[in-house]
């Protein structure tokens, strides 16, 4: 009788097991067919019966709004439950949910701390988001080379992310010893895949030579890639390549077209660039007023070669009036930020100035003295009589 009774005890354990594995499938089979109502209402029934991944379906749920309201502090309550349930991707975002303060009050701290959890069970994104709170110093004491150490895991696990975060930490010898050749294998890991960030830099190391021989045609095709995904950066770099007739036959044309879209974009460097292809007449029609218009966009960021083309056309008058005390501001800041040539222009501007000013005052004795002027007419007038 004992023995009978203990089978089916038995059998009765191994029956709850598989109706509760059944019961979250067909849960899951609902959700993924779209059917959000019967998800909940399954998931809810095992939720409140204990089963972990139940919990931590339902605080995905709320937490990305699907199926439901998105409510990130009933999220946060059912990922804690899954978390604590050793629910290992729960943890993961619950972590997040503490990083970014959604639904819970920002707490860096406990963020490491389920991160952590997830991170040391091998889940892929608490191992890069993990990576990010060392690189930071958040909730931990910064350290960049367990930064890599969990960028590393979880690059090698696929996440495109962090692969180009290895690739940039050997770039920049962040948290490892400076290595160009590995930064250009993970970074063409990741831009392979379209990261942004990686495209970018593959793009700039194929154009440098950086871990492989300089390549513009390389660097061409990879900055290409990026303009086309509208990155003002990208489409700048390349308008200068097809204006420098670098990987590809010159153009103005297309570089004043790159130029033109980086600029809409507010990149610094393109609004100068597009006002020196007006000033050149490079790609269009030549236009001084033009030019001097995109380099004040670019010089009020505080770029500093805007401010010295600037500060140039105010001295000499070229598509805005001749100012001398704006020339001199303009080449003060921009020899201020390490623009060298900057020094020199003021000098030279000053003595174009006073060589201005004492051919005005020569004018103006030669014109008294020839009796043009009342007294009078010099007090009213002498003020606006500018000689060029």
């Amino acid at each position: 009788m004992k023995a009978a009774l203990k089978c089916a005890m038995i059998a009765l354990l191994f029956l709850s097991g598989s109706t509760s594995y059944a019961g979250i499938n067909e849960a899951n089979n609902a959700f993924n067919n779209g059917q959000y109502t019967d998800a909940y209402k399954a998931y809810r029934k095992l939720a409140d019966q204990g089963n972990a991944d139940a919990q931590y379906r339902l605080g995905q749920m709320y937490y990305d709004g699907k199926g439901l309201p998105q409510n990130f502090s009933k999220a946060v309550i059912w990922l804690q439950q899954a978390a604590e349930n050793g629910h290992v991707p729960a943890q993961s975002r619950l972590g997040t949910a503490y990083a970014l303060g959604q639904g819970v009050e920002q707490d860096s701290n406990k963020a490491v701390l389920w991160l952590h959890k997830a991170a040391t069970q091998g889940d892929t994104e608490a191992q890069f988001n993990l990576a990010k709170k060392y690189s930071r110093g958040e909730g931990v004491q910064q350290d960049h080379r367990e930064a890599v150490r969990w960028l590393r895991s979880a690059a090698e696990k696929g996440s495109v992310e962090a692969q180009f975060g290895v690739g940039y930490s050997y770039h920049q010898g962040e948290g490892v010893d400076k290595d160009y050749k590995l930064a250009m294998i993970w970074c063409k890991k990741a831009a392979t895949r379209d990261h942004p960030g990686a495209i970018m830099l593959t793009a700039i190391m194929y154009y440098n030579g950086d871990g492989v021989s300089q390549s513009f045609n390389d660097a061409f095709t990879w900055y290409k890639k990026a303009a086309d995904n509208n990155d003002a950066s990208a489409q700048n770099l390349l308008g200068e390549m097809y204006r420098d007739g670098l990987g590809t036959p010159q153009d103005y044309t297309n570089a004043m077209k790159l130029f033109r879209q980086a600029a809409g974009q507010g990149n610094a460097a393109a609004q100068l660039n597009l006002g020196l292809l007006y000033f050149a007449g490079l790609g269009t029609t030549e236009d001084l007023t033009e030019a001097a218009k995109w380099f004040k966009l670019s010089a009020e960021k505080e770029y500093p070669y805007a401010q010295y083309a600037l500060g140039l056309a105010y001295g000499s008058g070229a598509g805005v009036v001749l100012d001398y005390n704006r020339a001199d501001l303009l080449l003060r800041k921009a020899e201020a930020q390490g623009i060298e040539d900057a020094a020199a222009q003021r000098i030279l501007l000053a003595e174009d100035r006073n060589a201005r000013e004492m051919r005005k005052q020569k004018m103006f004795a030669e014109d008294i003295a020839a009796g043009k002027f009342t007294n009078d007419d010099y007090n009213v007038n002498a003020d606006g009589y500018i000689w060029y």
